[in-house]
């Protein structure tokens, strides 16, 4: 009997342990906007290159132009945006107006998700992104908010794919408080 006990719990073990492969290896449905975004912030914080970044909270507005800046922060809401995630897989509809666009609208039974909308639009020459468009919103008992992400990339002087602009707008309200309204917007020199 004692060694009964032993083998079971290593059966037990073995078998939770293991997990669908075929769930594991199945390709994404939607674009991979996390690998591209992941890459630009690699390539981004590499190279350093001159920033011009305004941000506005309400009316307040504040413009600085530096190489200093941590890209895993400075396009995280991005990173946020993917959608590529195997419990997602049918909580989106997707339609292609051509065959360059890209368009994800989540479904109204899964009003939960956080990625409302996430449009990607490919270059013509290179099919990499030439423009994201995601719309983020949290609406529970202790606040609301709403993000609007836009990612424009083209050809940078040295001739790289990379970001040459980035948006992030949008509103938080907390309850018995007034809605502060923000911008951040990074243009690549």
């Amino acid at each position: 009997m004692r060694f009964v006990s032993p083998v079971l719990l290593l059966v037990t073990l073995l078998i939770s342990g293991c997990t669908d492969s075929a769930q594991q290896n199945q390709p994404d449905i939607y674009y991979d906007v996390l690998s591209y975004v992941k890459g630009q912030i690699a390539d981004l914080s590499t190279q350093k290159p001159l920033i011009s970044k305004t941000v506005a909270i309400n009316e307040k507005r504040n413009h600085q132009i530096t190489r200093d800046i941590s890209w895993n922060r400075e396009l995280e809401l991005f990173t946020q945006a993917d959608i590529n995630k195997p419990a997602l897989r049918s909580s989106y509809r997707i339609t292609r107006p051509d065959s360059l666009t890209y368009q994800y609208t989540l479904k109204s039974s899964e009003e939960k998700l956080t990625v409302r909308s996430l449009t990607v639009r490919l270059d013509a020459a290179t099919h990499r992104p030439r423009r994201i468009e995601a719309v983020l919103q949290t609406n529970n008992p202790l606040y609301s908010s709403e993000r609007h992400l836009l990612l424009d990339s083209g050809m940078s002087k040295n001739r790289q794919w990379r970001i040459q602009n980035y948006t992030v707008s949008g509103f938080q309200k907390l309850p018995y408080f007034d809605k502060n309204n923000f911008m951040v917007d990074g243009r690549v020199q």
